[in-house]
């Protein structure tokens, strides 16, 4: 990323850093135009990929592009195609770059990325997290200005340099001494250093503003024009005064366009402000040979320098920019193909500005329909409210009823929820609330409230349940006991009661909520409420939450609900992992989450999270990875965005990439307070794993010391998996000070840990249900850590035991560690041999598929202590015909040999193969007679120099 103020020189550096390289690496260049507030969806991405279609022959096109028939909705060179699944868009233009990358080292050039629309940022950043080891490189460039608050780089920037792979740099002004350089290679001579200075004063060392000011000097000049421009608007102006007027004209009217416009539309609307058809490819010419402009990738012509269309469009009187913007919208719609929904986003525009709102409203409309359709929810909402902020001025005809009005500001307030928008979509139905009565209009009110808390509840930070205004969204429903509004009330309710640990208060509600559903006859309203009711009874097994959920997931697909489906799938997803189903829980969270993500639904991440969580579990860490890659690249935030920042923190710590760990966590503490009970267990735990990856067991022991909360006798299970990982840490901190001799560490270690066991209200990790295979883990490692803590005899047995319920439990990352640990414990009672051997290539195995690198060098630095080779036997290659040291083997002594070249013993051999050591033994005599060696360690190092000549 390429930093730097408008006419820093940051586009000029990435082309000539581009323009260097050589025919083997191909540039793809993307622009981003700033139109209004409307964006064309995947516009830099689109460019970029148009300039690789113009390079390409049509069998690099059919190869790259096999497959991937649904980018003709983002790239019109394609042809139109059905939108398909919006949730593949990002994928396949993933899939795209990425083979345009393996067949040439490609580097992707997005420039003025501070006008990009949401959904290329998301393209961008769905990239960046995918970086590994392709022949791919990004380059940006960002403005500093235009950067307000609320600009979605702020959020955009502040994940990316999470990244690993992710870099930036600034461009300063240049000083005296740069500048002169600079005047000097642009005439080609030497020139008066009084001159340099003079020109490094007006431009206070702006490359760009330098530029135009030596556009027109030959160098000899004593001193500067007293005309010269002061500022920046003068300086950019300088260029564009010398055009004819036709010239000008021309441009003024292409800047009214907004972005890089087709020939036939500038053409069209310049005839009617002054600039004959026959002239206009005269006066872009002129315009492009003095600076002004250049053509696009697509040939369109568009300013060399963005702030000139700005600085040209503010600088036409309001009138006449009105004119223009009005003869853009029927040039638009009298083009072929004018009234599709690509240019829909244009007219909204220029319709807004043309001051026809009614025309804007119904563009503004038709372009949102046509973000949803892409799922770009971000331009979706920003249409949206421009066409509530057109309410009041459209006509009565055009306008509606109020109820249309009603249902347009819930509509807008839902999408900007989705979209992350969560300031707009409190505003928005606060405004619904301000257009109904509650007196004549009780449900209806009641809807909205429900709404408004939902909305403030994400938004905030983000425990504001707002149980008040819920209370009064009940009472507005009295009157209607079998209504689906009472239904809905009486489940918001219970929902925010559950969450304010008033339990018994909940669980009236959210029983009464349920029956009022069956009485209202409704399917989503009981879908609300079995969901709410679940959710209600979460840890309780005996009210079987899991079928409630079950139930309420089958409503909401039923009745196509997207919201209530995201809902009940998240409850379903949390009661499967507390009866310890995950690998179903994982699965129910994959679905569930393609499915949410196609209503463009910031919350399906939330889902995305668990599944990632899910897959951690299992040991499927590059799945794991890849669905992380998309949901980080989503940069969601509240309690989604927080809750796969802090799984990202889990992977990464335990994959060794300690500063990205500590990254995501902190990212997370940004997005919600450390305080929030929906994620405190996960932020404890997250935060416990990072800290001893780090090598940090106290401040990991005290984390979890301050945040473990000691269940009450009702709840007496809860909370067993933190004490778990709270055994660890005081493992950890005592292992630490018996390693520096600090008894008085070590003391004070067991003694947290004891306290913490003695203030338990009952025997901890006793089941409630018989196949609690997770339960057994828990306990297995918890008794484990206890007696590394205490430093406890019988260590080896307890690991063992801790060894099978992992391996039962389907965890192989806790299974590894707990081999590792009996190792540890085995060695320091004095034991070796193949035993220690087994348990330490199993988990060196396990290290290296999984990528745990912390896990794979602890593993391998023990092993070197113990002397165990962490090799495995490799099949000997074959020998060609003739006399060789080891043509003479049979296939049993070659496969003996193998296991020789991986340093195993005779016994260890007879083990592997099943064959007695009184056998082994026979071979290797016989592998050292027919080899000429005298030795295991001489034949197997034959062997591999043999191998190493030869591969079969």
């Amino acid at each position: 990323m390429v930093h730097g103020e408008a006419g820093a020189g940051k586009t000029r550096l990435v082309r000539e850093v581009c323009d260097a390289f050589g025919a083997e690496i191909q540039v793809l260049w993307g622009t981003c135009v700033h139109f209004g507030e409307a964006s064309v969806p995947f516009a830099p991405v689109t460019g970029a990929l148009q300039s690789w279609l113009a390079q390409a022959d049509a069998q690099e096109r059919a190869e790259v592009l096999a497959g991937a028939d649904e980018l003709g909705t983002v790239l019109p060179a394609l042809g139109d195609a059905s939108p398909g699944e919006p949730g593949r868009l990002l994928p396949l233009i993933d899939l795209v770059v990425n083979r345009i990358a393996d067949r040439r080292p490609t580097v992707v050039v997005i420039d003025d990325l501070q006008w990009a629309d949401r959904t290329s940022l998301d393209v961008l950043a769905y990239l960046i997290t995918g970086f590994r080891d392709q022949h791919l490189a990004l380059l940006a460039t960002c403005r500093e200005e235009h950067r307000g608050e609320g600009h979605p780089l702020h959020g955009w920037l502040a994940d990316m340099r999470r990244m690993p792979l992710f870099s930036e740099i600034h461009l300063d002004r240049l000083d005296l001494a740069a500048t002169e350089t600079q005047i000097q290679d642009m005439l080609g001579r030497a020139l008066d250093i009084d001159l340099a200075a003079q020109i490094y004063e007006r431009s206070a060392g702006n490359p760009y503003l330098t530029e135009l000011l030596v556009g027109g000097l030959s160098g000899d000049e004593p001193r500067l024009q007293a005309t010269a421009p002061a500022a920046l608007r003068d300086a950019l102006l300088a260029s564009w005064h010398g055009l004819s007027a036709a010239a000008r004209q021309a441009t003024r009217v292409l800047a009214v366009g907004g972005r890089p416009t087709d020939l036939a539309v500038l053409a069209g609307v310049a005839a009617e402000h002054g600039v004959e058809p026959g002239l206009l490819s005269g006066c872009l010419t002129e315009a492009q040979d003095h600076g002004v402009v250049r053509p696009d990738g697509d040939g369109r012509p568009w300013f060399r320098h963005p702030l000139l269309a700005e600085v040209l469009y503010d600088g036409m009187p309001p009138g006449e920019r009105v004119k223009v913007h009005a003869t853009y919208v029927r040039v638009l719609e009298g083009m072929p193909g004018g009234q599709d929904g690509r240019v829909a986003a244009d007219l909204a525009v220029h319709n807004h500005h043309a001051g026809r709102v009614d025309d804007s409203y119904r563009w503004s409309l038709t372009a949102a329909g046509h973000a949803a359709e892409l799922c770009a929810t971000s331009e979706e909402a920003i249409h949206l409210e421009r066409a509530c902020s057109l309410w009041d001025q459209i006509s009565p005809d055009v306008r509606g009823s109020r109820v249309g009005h009603v249902d347009l500001l819930r509509r807008a307030s839902r999408v900007c929820g989705r979209a992350g928008r969560l300031d707009s979509a409190v505003n928005l139905v606060r405004e619904a609330l301000g257009v109904v009565d509650r007196d004549s209009e009780p449900l209806l009110t009641s809807t909205l409230l429900l709404a408004w808390c939902e909305a403030t509840y994400r938004g905030s930070a983000p425990m504001k349940a707002g149980v008040d205004e819920l209370v009064e969204a009940v009472q507005l429903t009295q009157a209607y006991p079998d209504n689906p509004e009472r239904a809905l009330a009486l489940a918001g309710l219970a929902f925010a009661e559950r969450w304010d640990k008033s339990y018994d208060s909940a669980a009236a509600h959210a029983e009464e909520a349920v029956q009022a559903a069956r009485r209202s006859g409704s399917e989503l309203a009981l879908a609300a409420a079995l969901s709410t009711r679940a959710f209600v009874h979460l840890h309780d097994v005996a009210s079987n939450p899991l079928a409630d959920t079950e139930e309420a997931v089958r409503l909401a697909r039923s009745c196509g609900s997207t919201d209530w489906l995201e809902e009940a799938a998240i409850w379903q997803v949390r009661c499967l992992k507390h009866l310890g189903r995950v690998n179903e829980a994982t699965a129910v969270a994959q679905e569930a989450f393609q499915e949410v993500l196609a209503a463009g639904s910031e919350w399906a991440y939330f889902l995305a999270s668990h599944a990632a969580e899910g897959l951690l579990w299992q040991g499927r860490w590059n799945d794991c990875r890849e669905l992380l890659r998309t949901a980080l690249a989503a940069r969601c935030g509240g309690i989604a965005g927080a809750s796969v920042r802090l799984t990202a923190a889990q992977l990464a710590a335990r994959s060794g990439r300690i500063a990205e760990a500590k990254l995501h966590l902190d990212r997370a503490l940004n997005l919600i307070s450390e305080d929030f009970a929906g994620l405190r267990g996960d932020l404890t735990l997250a935060g416990a794993e990072v800290f001893l990856a780090s090598g940090e067991p106290q401040k990991a022991l005290r984390w979890l010391k301050r945040r473990i909360v000691v269940p009450n006798a009702a709840r007496p299970h809860y909370s067993e998996d933190i004490l778990v990982e709270f055994a660890h840490a005081a493992a950890e901190t005592a292992r630490a000070a018996r390693d520096a001799g600090d008894a008085d560490g070590v003391a004070q270690a067991v003694a947290t840990l004891d306290d913490l066991i003695a203030k338990w209200p009952a025997e901890s990790f006793t089941a409630e249900r018989p196949d609690a295979v997770d339960v057994a883990m828990f306990k297995a490692l918890f008794d484990a850590e206890v007696a590394r803590c205490r430093g406890q005899t019988g260590q080896a047995d307890l690991w063992r035991h801790a060894i099978e319920a992992c391996h039962t439990a389907g965890v192989p990352w806790e299974e590894a560690v707990s081999r590792l640990r009996r190792a540890e414990a085995m060695l320091a009672a004095g034991s070796r041999g193949s035993a220690v051997s087994d348990l330490l290539r199993q988990a060196h195995l396990t290290a290296v598929e999984l990528g745990a690198q912390p896990l794979q060098e602890e593993v391998e630095s023990l092993a070197r202590m113990a002397r165990v080779s962490l090799r495995e036997p490799v099949s000997m290659p074959s020998m060609p015909e003739g006399p060789t040291a080891l043509g003479g083997l049979t296939p049993r002594e070659r496969e003996i040999l193998a296991f020789l070249v991986a340093g195993r013993s005779n016994g260890e051999i007879a083990k592997a193969l099943v064959i007695s050591y009184t056998t082994v033994s026979v071979h290797v005599s016989n592998i050292l007679r027919k080899t000429g060696t005298s030795s295991r360690v001489e034949a197997a190092a034959l062997a591999e120099r043999l191998g190493s000549q030869r591969v079969d």
